[in-house]
């Protein structure tokens, strides 16, 4: 099985809204009071055509035999220097998903690949995800691929 990651072009843009069901079903599953469920106004075509049309963000396809398994969207985020910070760049994964029946087949390692090496050919070497605790498996995954925490967002539902 030989997995192609491809860069997404703005053709892409309602399949890369429908790989992006899968990860918004997760989220709703388990924060139904913040997250909406899959459909047409949760990551619309219109939506997506934005994202791929942004210089700074990075979207990947991944796909077997020609039938897309899976996407990530990176952003490159530059951050001035500060009196309280030093300059800072960053690619940062908002988002990695791959079709539940082609997990643990290495299509997540391929994307991770894939933005590892798009922060490096602009000289950037740190990678950065956001997670939500419920998520072990996505957790577990970050962890395998040299992702630790680094800091903790609290909130209170009151």
């Amino acid at each position: 099985m030989t997995i192609a990651i491809r860069r997404a072009t703005t053709a892409d843009a309602e399949l890369v809204s429908s790989l992006g069901a899968d990860v918004q079903a997760i989220h709703a599953a388990a924060l139904p009071w913040r997250y909406k469920p899959p459909g047409p106004d949760t990551f619309s075509l219109a939506h997506a055509a934005a994202l791929l049309a942004k210089a700074d963000d990075h979207v990947f396809i991944a796909e077997i035999a020609g039938t897309p398994v899976g996407y990530a969207h990176a952003e490159i985020v530059r951050r001035e220097e500060t009196p309280f910070h030093h300059a800072q760049a960053t690619i940062h994964l908002h988002a990695i998903s791959v079709r539940p029946e082609h997990r643990r087949k290495g299509v997540g390692d391929a994307l991770i690949a894939a933005v590892r090496s798009v922060g490096k050919d602009e000289g950037i070497t740190l990678l950065s995800a956001e997670v939500w605790t419920f998520n072990e498996t996505a957790r577990a995954f970050f962890r395998r691929h040299g992702l630790m925490p680094y800091s903790e967002r609290l909130w209170d539902r009151e």
